[in-house]
Formats: C-alpha cells, structure tokens, sequence
C-alpha cells in the first residue's frame, strides 16, 4: 500500500532541509547521498533545488 500523500511531502521536505545543511557544511552530492542513503541522482536533484533557492536575488 502506498505511503499517505501527507507523509510522503514530509518525509521529502525532511530530505531537502538535511541536504541544504549537508551541502552549506561542504559535503559533496555523493557524500550526501551516503549519508542519508538516498541515491546520487535524488542527492543531486536536492542540491540543484537548494542551489537554485539560494542563488535567486531577494524580492525586495
């Protein structure tokens, strides 16, 4: 049976918030991907979004 939709955003923001920390303490994609067992491609896919989330000017 699948996974609640609910959790499965949860569990994924989780992912995103560990890798945004993982990749600001200098980590590499595939050592993130180690770390949080997760493979290289889905690592590399997180850190193009935090890349992206950080790399945008403020609206101000």
């Amino acid at each position: 049976m699948a996974e609640p939709r609910e959790q499965y955003l949860a569990r994924a923001n989780s992912k995103r918030e560990q890798v945004a920390e993982l990749r600001a303490n200098g980590l590499s994609v595939r050592a993130i991907a180690e770390k949080l067992e997760i493979s290289k491609s889905a690592a590399g896919r997180y850190v193009q979004e935090y890349e992206t989330r950080i790399n945008q000017p403020s609206a101000s």
